[in-house]
Parts: C-alpha cells; sequence; structure tokens
C-alpha cells in the first residue's frame, strides 16, 4: 500500500515543488497519471559536503543498456536525442539535491526503464545521514516520494526507476546497492568501461556535479537544465507543456530596486552646481512653460576608483552623472549595488527631477531638485532566487494577505531576519481538493515549497491567469514580502488579477528578473570585473554657451523685457553708445546704464517696438493699460517709461529711463505720475507694436 502523511514536507529545489505526496516504501510501485509527460527525479541528501554523482540508465526489455550512450551521468550529461538529461546539483540549507529529468513523450520505444543511480566516490552511503527520492511532473506537483533508511557501506545505489507497462507509465521505489560502486552497478547494467574505472567528477575539465551556491556560475546552468523539463524534440502523443524560450539577461542588463516599486521617491539628493548642466540638459533648449516634471529611471553605478572614494555611488540616467548618494548613505548601500554590478548588471531604480529656469536678475538662472526611490538596502533586492523553472512575473497592483502560513511556518522560517521583515519570490498554483467539495484554490509557494493560499473567493480571481499561464508552460511568479519572528509569520503578495492582466501579460513574452550571485559579509568583497568600464566616473556635463547676442538696434531704439519670471517688468532705450533703462531701485539687478553686451548678455529675451502713435495727454485708454509704454522728450532729453500700475488709474504709475544724473536737472524722476509726464513732456508716443529681436 502507499501511505500518506500530513506531515510529510518533502524539499525538492530548482523547479520541484514541496507538498505532501503519495510515499512509497521499498519495492513499491505508483501508476503515473496518463497527462504526466515530463518528469524530474530528485536524489536528496542531508550532507552538503559529500559529493553524490547522480546518474540513469535506459535499459531495454532485458534490463541493459543498447549502447554506452545510454548512461547519462557526469561525463555524459545527455541520453541521444536528450529524452533524459543531467540536470546538476544544488546545495539548500537542508542538504543537496541531484536531479535527473525524464521526457517520456520521447523516449525511444526500446527504452522500458530509466534506471536512477547514484554513486560516491570516497565515501559509503551510511554517510549521508537521510537519503530521499522524489518524482515531480512538469507541472511542479510531487508524483511520489521515498526514504531510504536502511543504507550502510554501498558506494553506488539504485534509488529507484521509471518503467513502461504497456501504454502506461510507473514509477517504482528500488534501494538496491553495489560495493563495487559506480563501476559496478554500471557493468551490471550492461556499460562497457573496458576494464578502466569511470573518471571521478574531479578528473573532468568542467565536472557537472561541482556543488556550489545557488546565484554563481552554475546556475545558468541548471536553470537551463530545468527548462529542458518542459521542453520535447517531438510532439508528444497527449497535450503537454510546450517549451518556452525564456529571454537571457544580458551584462549591463538593468536590475531594478525592489523597493522601487513600493516607495516614493523618498531620497533628495544634493544639487550641486557641478550637475545643474547635466540635469538642465535633460530638458529641451527651449525651457517648456508647463511639464517641467521629469521621471526617469536613474542608475546607480559605484565609482570605487573615481575621485569621490571607494564607496562613492553615482546616479546617472542618460548618460550623465546627476549627483552621488550621501557620503553617510554610501556605505549602507554599498554591499547590495556591488552585489547587482558583480553579477553583471546595472542597479536602476525611479526618480523625479522638478526644475525651472527664469531669467534672474544676473541672467538665466536654472535650480532643480531631486529625489529618487531608495527605501532600506535590505530590502531592495529579495531574500530569495527567481524560480528556475519558466515562469512569468506578474506586474503588482493589490496587496493580498496569504492565509494559513501558521501551518507552514518551517517553510519560511528560513527567511525571518533579524530585520522582521524582507521581499521574496513567489509561485502561484492551481491547486484541487482533496476530499470534499471544495473549489479549487491558488497555493502559493515560495522556493518550491508551499507556504499558504488564498482565500476561495481571491483564488477565483487567479485562477483563469494561473491555468492561462500553466498552458504555455510558465508559472506564475510574483512579488511577496515577509514580516517574521522566531515564532510567526505573515506573508503577503502583490500581483495583478485575472481581470487586470493585459494581453502582453498573458501572451507575450515571460518577463523574468535576473539572478544574483550570493550575498557577500565585507562589501568590498565583489568582484565588479564584468563591469569595470561602466564604473568609470563620467565626464562632467559642460554647460551650454548662451546663444550669440542679437545685433544691437540703432540709436533710439526702445525694447522691452522681463526679470524674475515675469515680477519686474522693464524696458530700455538706446541713447548713443549707451542702454538708458527703467531704474530697479534697492533691487540693483540692472544698471540704470549700460552698454548693448552688458545688457544683451543678461537678458534673455528682447522685444522692439516696431511702431508708435501720438497720444492725447488729456485722455487716452491705451496709456492706462498694465505695461503701456511711451516715449517723450524733455529739451533735449529722450525718456521711455513704463505704465506698472495693473488697476487702470489714470494717473498710472510709471517708471522711467531717466538716470539719477539726470534727474538732478529734470523735473521729472526715476517714477512719475501721468500728469507730471504731460506736464513735462513733449512729443508723447504710446507704443501699438512690437516684434521680437533676434
Amino acid at each position: 500500500m502507499i501511505s500518506t502523511s500530513t506531515d510529510d514536507a518533502y524539499r525538492i529545489e530548482e523547479g520541484l515543488v514541496t507538498v505532501a505526496a503519495p510515499r512509497l516504501s521499498k519495492g513499491q510501485n505508483l501508476l503515473l497519471p496518463q497527462r504526466v509527460r515530463r518528469i524530474c527525479v530528485a536524489i536528496g541528501w542531508t550532507d552538503p559536503q559529500i559529493d553524490v554523482d547522480a546518474s540513469a540508465l535506459l535499459l531495454g526489455s532485458d534490463g541493459k543498456v543498447s549502447s554506452d550512450r545510454d548512461f547519462v551521468f557526469y561525463n555524459q550529461p545527455a541520453s541521444p536525442g536528450g529524452s533524459v538529461r543531467s540536470l546538476g546539483l544544488r546545495v539548500t540549507d537542508d542538504g543537496a539535491r541531484a536531479l535527473i529529468a525524464i521526457d517520456l513523450s520521447t523516449l525511444p520505444s526500446t527504452t522500458h526503464t530509466v534506471a536512477v543511480v547514484g554513486s560516491v566516490d570516497s565515501h559509503r552511503f551510511g554517510e549521508l545521514g537521510a537519503l530521499t527520492l522524489t518524482f515531480v511532473d512538469e507541472n511542479e506537483d510531487v508524483l511520489a516520494d521515498y526514504v531510504m533508511s536502511d543504507a550502510t557501506t554501498e558506494s553506488a545505489l539504485q534509488f529507484g526507476e521509471v518503467y513502461r507497462r504497456g501504454d502506461v507509465w510507473k514509477v517504482r521505489a528500488v534501494g538496491q546497492g553495489w560495493a563495487s560502486g559506480l563501476a559496478g552497478l554500471a557493468t551490471d547494467f550492461g556499460v562497457n568501461i573496458d576494464g578502466e574505472v569511470l573518471p571521478t567528477a574531479a578528473e573532468t575539465q568542467e565536472p557537472p556535479k561541482s556543488i556550489r551556491p545557488i546565484g554563481s556560475a552554475s546556475r545558468a546552468v541548471v536553470e537551463a537544465a530545468a527548462s529542458d523539463i518542459n521542453s520535447s524534440t517531438q510532439e508528444p502523443a497527449q497535450p503537454a507543456m510546450p517549451s518556452v524560450e525564456l529571454a537571457q539577461h544580458d551584462a549591463g542588463s538593468p536590475y531594478r530596486l525592489w523597493t522601487q516599486a513600493r516607495t516614493y521617491c523618498d531620497y533628495e539628493l544634493t544639487v550641486e552646481q557641478q550637475f545643474l548642466p547635466a540635469l538642465r540638459s535633460l530638458y529641451p533648449p527651449d525651457f517648456p512653460e508647463k511639464d517641467r516634471e521629469l521621471t526617469p529611471v536613474v542608475e546607480l553605478i559605484p565609482e570605487p576608483d573615481g575621485p569621490h572614494g571607494q564607496w562613492a555611488i553615482s546616479v546617472r540616467t542618460d548618460g550623465r552623472t546627476i549627483g552621488y548618494v550621501g557620503p553617510e548613505d554610501a556605505p549602507r548601500w554599498a554591499g547590495v549595488l556591488r552585489r547587482i554590478v558583480a553579477s553583471g548588471f546595472v542597479p536602476t531604480t525611479k526618480s523625479r527631477i522638478w526644475a525651472r529656469e527664469y531669467d534672474g536678475f544676473d541672467g538665466i538662472e536654472f535650480n532643480a531638485y531631486v529625489q529618487i526611490a531608495l527605501g532600506e538596502p535590505e530590502h531592495a533586492i529579495p531574500l530569495n532566487d527567481p524560480p528556475a523553472v519558466p515562469y512569468t512575473m506578474l506586474p503588482r497592483s493589490t496587496i493580498i494577505q496569504v492565509t494559513k502560513e501558521d501551518e507552514h511556518f518551517d517553510a519560511v522560517r528560513k527567511f525571518v531576519s533579524d530585520k522582521g521583515y524582507g521581499l521574496l519570490f513567489a509561485t502561484l498554483h492551481d491547486c484541487a481538493p482533496s476530499v470534499g467539495r471544495a473549489k479549487h484554490h491558488v497555493e502559493v509557494r515560495v522556493d518550491y515549497r508551499r507556504i499558504g493560499q488564498l482565500t476561495p473567493p481571491m483564488s477565483q480571481r487567479f485562477l483563469p491567469m494561473v491555468r492561462h499561464l500553466r498552458e504555455r508552460g510558465l508559472v506564475a511568479a510574483c512579488w511577496a514580502d515577509i514580516a517574521a519572528s522566531a515564532v510567526s509569520a505573515k506573508v503577503r503578495i502583490d500581483a495583478i488579477k485575472a481581470n487586470e492582466a493585459s494581453d502582453e501579460v498573458l501572451n507575450g513574452p515571460p518577463i523574468t528578473i535576473s539572478t544574483l550571485v550570493p550575498g557577500l559579509p565585507d562589501s568590498l568583497s565583489y568582484d565588479l570585473t564584468v563591469l569595470r568600464l561602466k564604473l568609470e566616473p563620467l565626464e562632467p556635463v559642460r554647460p551650454v554657451p548662451p546663444p550669440p547676442i542679437p545685433a544691437e538696434p540703432s540709436d533710439g531704439s526702445l525694447v522691452r523685457f522681463d526679470k524674475g519670471g515675469g515680477r519686474y517688468n522693464y524696458v530700455a532705450v538706446r541713447r548713443g553708445s549707451r542702454w538708458e533703462t527703467t531704474a530697479t531701485g534697492e533691487f540693483g539687478a540692472i544698471n540704470e546704464t549700460m552698454s548693448w553686451p552688458q545688457l544683451a548678455s543678461r537678458v534673455r529675451r528682447f522685444d522692439i517696438a516696431t511702431a508708435w502713435d501720438s497720444t492725447d495727454p488729456h485722455g487716452d485708454a491705451r496709456v492706462r493699460e498694465h505695461l503701456a509704454v511711451i516715449r517723450f522728450a524733455i529739451s533735449d532729453t529722450y525718456i521711455a517709461a513704463v505704465n506698472v500700475r495693473a488697476d487702470g488709474w489714470e494717473n498710472g504709475d510709471w517708471y522711467t529711463t531717466i538716470t539719477e544724473q539726470a534727474e538732478e536737472h529734470l523735473p521729472l524722476g526715476d517714477r512719475a505720475e501721468w500728469s507730471e509726464i504731460v506736464t513735462a513732456g513733449q512729443h508723447i508716443q504710446v507704443v501699438t507694436a512690437w516684434a521680437p529681436l533676434h
């Protein structure tokens, strides 16, 4: 009989699942469901310091291989046609796992049995602690589990087998051992080793059995092999998960900080004068009157060899450095950002830039305010690696509480940190009820282990999308967070529901996230060679030279301009080689008399008067308008004035071009009323037309 237990928690890595499953005893078999076309077999043991070489043999009806090519092991990691593959090893917190993938739909018709075996070089299986064999299908469902507890002096074991009976496939727990090691086992199954001992993994150039932490270079091998679980070389007889081509993350690709999605732009950069030209260059040459806010993605680039010190982190966008993370915060962020760079990727986050440009009193002025989304360094990258099976990352939407986490605390315990909070990759799965009339629900898994589920109503809002992606050969992955202590944990997910999914999400290319190298305790220990050139400081953006000043207008010409964003309005009139302007009194921004180069270099735009009309001194509505400009003469002095009063008062409030020196012998000063102007002035004219001065 096959026994099951609610206490079973089988940890299968690299695309496999941890759920309760039938447990086989030695010699027992299990009929595989007809829907199963591909399976993965995992050999597990508790001591990762001991290497186990997982192998598979394709056997005919006589229990022998037809040729040496039917022996799949570390030196020959795939059978002819690729129907059986060695997927390598992975070290976890719970031990180590060796994986074999089998595509039942493409196995040769002459293959009746695939024997799953393992061997050790200098140890005995009795030294390895608990030994497990687990069968998992292409949908990440555990089919059966076998725990071997009677191993002693064996150096090679047949853990189990997958075999054909007519038109169906079965799996069996075997548990048979050899004291003669891999050579003796292989010989018994008909492999011709010509009297030579099979080479150990240590003798191969690049041993696939080399155990390295996930996230190292071996991760790419494991991911590529794991994806083969869901690929085939020919059309299967039964519907099966289609093969999926996953996008590769090239060196230099962006890696968005996980904090940026749920963090507003919380970190303010100190905008130094040297970075203002770079910020200004992000805007069009004619600075917009509206839409002055930009929200570019920015890069956070360590510059360990730059002039700002070994902890320096520049903030860049569009090939420009716009600032640096503050010296008190840069060391806190060094580890996270260098880990991303050491993995071959560029850390990025969102930003908000608000700027304004105006004609200041001393020329064109530009200032900017810059914020970026940072949050906390420990939340910037997930606590676990992305799924190794084909998946797509669901966009974020609404945070949803996972239920029944307390029943699976052992699965999330390892993610409990001193901070009590962290971010995770999670995957969503269609789970059928085991008893009664309960509906299907969404099971939430972290690192392929069940950690809870969604409520029945919420599950119904996700299931159509989860099933659709599954039909495409993809697992639905999403962002999750965990708030935990040593005795309890709460997990939430953040993902769109089925009704929110766009066609791009449902049918577009899979959305994946790069895998990072393992974290190191010393921030300065990361090898940044892969992006060394990227870490060189950028040349500063040079200020854009001002446009050439327009040609000087003829003597007697009158121009107008404004300063302070239109707050102050002026006119200037040419008298010989000098320009006399409306006085600004205590502000002192524009001198009373200036040469044309002095004036034109400090003013952004001019309008020049092009038409005039005589005015009636005793009543003319045109001169009562705000910013109306007139010219008149007193004796031999040519004067202009602007009405700065906005309420239409008939006497106005006029700023004149009369200088302090001229005021000594004139009846008017730099400020006058209309009644004073008509009394003292002659030939009074109002400007009726203006044109831009280029």
